[in-house]
């Protein structure tokens, strides 16, 4: 193999990689608020928002 290929294939390999990597919080995906629907007369239940942790690469994003 040469180095020029050797090269391009870490590349690809990196691209492909970083292209596929999760990214964002974990957890269910949530739904927007105005797509949740209650009958009439049901009592609206909401739970408390998460608190939110911090990460150290927080402040990159």
């Amino acid at each position: 193999m040469t180095s020029r290929s050797f090269l391009t294939t870490i590349l690809m390999s990196i691209a492909i990689v970083s292209a596929v990597s999760a990214c964002g919080r974990k957890g269910d995906p949530e739904l927007p608020p105005a797509s949740v629907t209650t009958m009439p007369g049901e009592p609206k239940t909401q739970k408390p928002p998460v608190q939110d942790k911090r990460f150290i690469l927080d402040p990159l994003i």
